[in-house]
């Protein structure tokens, strides 16, 4: 665990008590003990070190610290804020089967996007909101912990294709979003759909949206109404990919071209 991602603010004697399900997290499953100090990150996304200060029989209780070192070995979740860009990502996912839609989503966490939108389409799975909402809350929770991610990310409710675009064009108007699609014909490479973007944009946060199928795929109706709202069709020379792969391999193509775009647009050996 890279941080622990607290439910709440510490009281204003900066202690944290809790209980339940994290009370055994952090007790059982990680086995803390008095005096250890660990990162941990609160709703308002600050991150500080807290002490283990107490163990009773049903909850634990932190205090902030001002020791440096924690229990806690490698990569800490500060080095990672140091290294964290301010790009925005958004994954809009049409809805895989349970197991594959919950590992898309972990997986997208850990990457650090910031919103993640299933949309139902013509191919996808229908989902009850409402139960799997939280399960992908859960699950969005424990990859910031083990990834150390800065990100809230955010799971919005499953929606429609028109829905969804809507969305994005409501909260980044300025954005450039990208649909991965199957066919050569009418597609780009992800270096000729993005240059131009990110020549032009001078803003301090760019904004970039995926767009990544389900096991059924895309349909051609679907993916003219994405062209329509500006979106590219990108297409990878690579092997057949599973749902799951596809999303997390276009979403570490988007990420590399955003953080290291002042490397590879260089005509010259940085060698």
């Amino acid at each position: 665990m890279r941080q622990f991602v607290a439910p709440f603010l510490p009281d204003s004697k900066g202690r944290l008590r809790l209980q339940g399900k994290d009370y055994r997290y952090l007790s059982t499953v990680l086995r803390l003990r008095q005096g250890d100090v660990l990162p941990v990150r609160f709703p308002d996304g600050s991150l500080v070190n807290m002490e283990v200060w107490e163990i009773g029989n049903k909850f634990i209780e932190l205090r902030l610290s001002d020791r440096e070192e924690t229990t806690e070995r490698g990569v800490s979740a500060l080095e990672i804020d140091r290294e964290e860009a301010g790009d925005e990502i958004w994954l809009f996912q049409f809805v895989a089967k349970a197991q594959k839609m919950d590992l898309i989503i972990r997986q997208a966490t850990e990457v650090g996007v910031s919103y993640i939108v299933p949309v139902q389409s013509a191919f996808s799975v229908q989902v009850d909101s409402a139960d799997r909402k939280e399960r992908w809350r859960r699950i969005v929770r424990e990859a910031r912990q083990q990834s150390g991610s800065p990100r809230d990310t955010q799971v919005l409710s499953p929606c429609s294709l028109e829905k969804a675009l809507q969305t994005w064009e409501e909260m980044a108007p300025r954005g450039k979003g990208f649909v991965l699609y199957e066919e050569v014909g009418g597609s780009k490479t992800f270096h000729q759909g993005i240059v131009s973007y990110l020549k032009d944009g001078a803003e301090d946060k760019r904004q970039c949206a995926l767009v990544a199928g389900c096991e059924g795929g895309i349909s051609r109706e679907e993916l003219a109404l994405m062209e329509s709202k500006g979106f590219i069709p990108i297409h990878f020379r690579t092997n057949i990919l599973r749902a799951e792969t596809a999303a997390l391999y276009g979403l570490a193509v988007l990420q590399n071209l955003l953080t290291e775009y002042d490397t590879w647009q260089l005509k010259e050996s940085i060698y």
